[in-house]
């Protein structure tokens, strides 16, 4: 089993990597073989609205690192998405990641509106970390993010929200989150 993990966060050695790498090796003490990328350390722009990728074996035309990340995200068992929460909502690199996962959708039977899915029953976990103590204040925006995800054809198992990440090693010493974070790997390989 291959897992693959996506960061969004500015940070290298952040908060939200901690709780992706947590995930990870969650998954790797269960037998998954695993990677991490961190978006912001890639060269992706955003989807050009050219709908080139829209047949069953269509891609991007784009060539940028995405096309990359497109391989990964084939040959992947499941994902894991993680991103801080930037102006109440996922980060910008996050975001431009998510609008090209609409190169993993094709029209059904031509008919605009009517998708079908590149990729189908994959596992996820998304991941968010949160100065902001009240985990539940930003939820709406999670479910869109979510929503792509399960619109482009993955299954999100799990979310973790880790508030109150007001410390670049917050992450670190929250023995509750790193708990969730490892037993959700895990579960990613059953």
């Amino acid at each position: 089993m291959k897992i693959v993990g996506f960061v969004g966060s500015p940070r290298k050695k952040g908060n939200t990597t901690a709780i992706v790498n947590e995930v990870l090796r969650g998954a790797k003490d269960a037998g998954a073989e695993i990677k991490i990328f961190n978006l912001n350390e890639l060269s992706i722009r955003g989807c050009q609205a050219c709908y080139k990728c829209q047949t069953p074996e269509g891609q991007c035309v784009q060539k940028d690192d995405m096309a990359t990340l497109y391989d990964e995200l084939f040959s992947a068992d499941a994902i894991v998405v993680g991103s801080p929460v930037f102006m109440f909502q996922v980060t910008g690199q996050m975001k431009i990641f998510a609008d090209r996962l609409f190169a993993l959708l094709y029209p059904k039977d031509g008919k605009p509106g009517n998708f079908g899915n590149k990729i189908k029953g994959k596992k996820a976990v998304a991941v968010y970390s949160q100065g902001q103590p009240d985990t539940s204040l930003f939820a709406p925006q999670f479910d869109l993010h979510e929503g792509v995800l399960g619109f482009v054809g993955f299954k999100v198992q799990k979310r973790i929200v880790a508030g109150g990440m007001t410390t670049p090693d917050a992450a670190r010493e929250n023995r509750s989150i790193l708990e969730k974070a490892y037993a959700a790997g895990a579960d990613l390989t059953k």
